[in-house]
This record gives structure tokens, C-alpha cells and sequence, in this order.
């Protein structure tokens, strides 16, 4: 079972990185040089969250029934509802949740949530050394995809996602099914966004476990897929100015994914407004396409140009919403 925690979350000797204008001022990714994350606690909460059940967590397997369906559903395109479609739950506006073995994620729906309706999903990775609740205070994704999604903010176990095992693969099945038991989703349109260290999680999670997603999209991250990855759609954003991953790295990423897609070397530009070129003779439902956002303000900090910017949390929620 999880166990629902309110909309806020204590942290004991954290500084929270709060942006209020533009991108995040404080070290890498917005968050701040510290130990692993506490336990989230409830404090103050007003409204009870909706009963959300799944089956005991564990670190080999990730969690069967929806993300079984999701599997099916993201190979063959088609809407596909959750088992709570129909059921009269309110929307989420920053609800928590708890696993049992305690991994926490956070739940924005559209503020004018129809229980009969089945909404995509945007799980928001966020960076090094931080948490989603310190992520979502700048990024603010649920802001940029039109009332028309809901976005989950998964938590990190301690400073850094795992990139080799399978731990956060399992866990971000659990977080699907989860979602899909409380709330009425379409289970085919699951999507993945990355910010920095983030980024780098979505590309192993498109790789290893592409079955739990539609599609993923990287911002400002690098990558280690190689051949014999999950085929899927791929989207990689970087900043020209990027002082913390290299402009390089997010060229290699989306190279690395053209091979893994079968694509050919040539790009054709898509976007002159974004910078953004798709890569020639993909794999059917397996286009990837890497956009460049070259803005340099010289007046900005430096760690400033490590973030993905408002224009490109737009652009990313519109081609999301454009694959079906």
C-alpha cells in the first residue's frame, strides 16, 4: 500500500533552492550540496489523499498489472484507461505518496481533473542532489503542459539516480502503477522528461525499460545507450552555454540514440525557432529529434545556462502531445 502524505514536505537542515526569477541560482541543478534526502512527514495536511494500492515494492521486479498494461499500450499506440477511470477522486495538486519501503513521488493533476477522462502523464526527473519537491518549486512542468496532463515528480533514493542497476527502473514501474490505480490516465501516452543527472536516468530508462513509455525526452544530460536499447521516440535539448554538460554531450546523446533507433547521420531541421533537427530514416515510432537553445544572457550567473528553459519545457510538452 502506499500511504498518501499531504502536499508538504518537512526537510530538517536543508536550504530549499527557491527560484523566483529565472533559471536556479544555487549549485547543480537547482538544488543544494547535501546529504541524502529525509523521509518526507506530513505536516499540516488538509486533505486526506485518495487510497492508492499496489503490491509490496521490491528491488527485482518492477510491479506487474498496470505496467503490464502500459507495456501493451505503449507498443501499440492505443488509449488505453486506468482502472480508476470513472471513479470520483479529486485531482492532486502536490499530494506525496509513500512506498512501503520508502520511496516518495509527488502528484500535480489538471486543476479541472474529469475522473471519466484519461490523461497523459509526465514523470519529471529531477537533477543531482536534490529532490522532486525542491525540483518542481522552479521547473514547475505541471505550469507548462496546458491543464491537460497530470506530472509526477519521482524522489531520488539519496543524492544520485541509479544509472547501471535497476532500482529506480522498478521504482518508476511502481510510480506508474500507482498513478494509474488513483487516478484515471491513459496508460499509453507515459511519458519521461530529465533534467541534468535526471536526464541521464530517462536515457537508461528509455534503453532498459522502454516499455514502460511512450516516449522520453532529455534536457541538458548526457547518455550511455548503446545498440540493443528499447526503440522509442527520443527528444535531447541542451544549452549552447551549458557550463556543467557540455553542449558535446547532449549532441553525443542524441547521436547514440539515432544509432540505437536505426536512423541514418543526416538531420533535417524541424524547429529554426529552437534550434531543433530530426535524424533521417529512423525506426517506425522511433524518430529522435535534438534541439539546440543557444540564448546566452551575459548578465546572467553561470549556472544559470544549466537548466531547460521555459520556451523548451513548452516545446518538450508539445511534442509530447503530438505522438499518438
Amino acid at each position: 500500500m502506499l500511504v498518501g502524505v499531504g502536499g508538504v514536505v518537512a526537510v530538517v537542515g536543508i536550504a530549499f533552492c527557491v527560484l523566483l526569477i529565472g533559471p536556479p541560482s544555487c549549485t547543480k541543478d537547482g538544488g543544494t550540496s547535501v546529504a541524502p534526502i529525509p523521509t518526507p512527514v506530513v505536516t499540516n495536511a488538509t486533505t486526506p489523499a485518495p487510497p492508492i494500492t499496489t503490491p509490496t515494492p521490491t528491488t527485482s521486479a518492477p510491479a506487474a498489472s498496470s505496467a503490464a498494461a502500459t507495456t501493451t499500450a505503449a507498443s501499440t499506440n492505443a488509449t488505453t484507461k486506468s482502472r480508476a477511470c470513472g471513479s470520483a477522486t479529486a485531482s492532486p495538486r502536490g499530494t506525496s505518496y509513500k512506498t512501503l519501503d520508502g520511496r516518495t513521488f509527488h502528484v500535480w493533476g489538471p486543476a479541472t481533473y474529469d475522473p471519466a477522462t484519461p490523461y497523459p502523464v509526465v514523470l519529471t526527473f529531477h537533477g543531482w542532489k536534490t529532490n522532486g519537491r525542491d525540483f518542481e518549486r522552479w521547473f514547475k512542468m505541471e505550469d507548462h503542459v496546458e491543464g491537460a496532463a497530470f506530472v509526477v515528480y519521482p524522489d531520488s533514493r539519496g543524492p544520485l539516480w541509479d544509472l547501471t542497476g535497476n532500482s529506480d527502473l522498478d521504482f518508476t514501474a511502481q510510480v506508474i502503477e500507482a498513478v494509474s490505480n488513483a487516478y484515471c490516465i491513459d496508460t499509453s501516452r507515459v511519458f519521461a522528461l530529465g533534467f541534468s543527472y535526471g536526464a541521464k536516468l530517462v536515457h537508461h530508462l528509455g534503453c532498459k525499460r522502454g516499455d514502460l513509455v511512450r516516449a522520453i525526452s532529455g534536457g541538458d544530460g548526457s547518455s550511455r545507450v548503446e545498440s540493443g536499447c528499447k526503440r522509442l521516440p527520443v527528444l535531447v535539448t541542451h544549452r549552447t552555454r551549458d557550463p556543467d554538460e557540455r553542449i558535446e554531450w547532449g549532441r553525443d546523446a542524441a547521436s547514440r540514440w539515432a544509432t540505437a533507433n536505426g536512423c541514418s547521420d543526416a538531420t533535417d531541421p524541424t524547429d529554426a525557432a529552437h534550434g531543433c533537427v530530426a535524424y533521417r530514416s529512423c525506426a517506425p515510432n522511433a524518430g529522435v529529434t535534438f534541439c539546440e537553445d543557444t540564448h546566452y544572457d551575459k548578465t546572467w550567473p553561470p549556472d544559470w545556462n544549466h537548466t531547460i528553459r521555459e520556451e523548451y519545457r513548452d516545446l518538450t510538452w508539445t511534442w509530447f502531445k503530438s505522438l499518438r
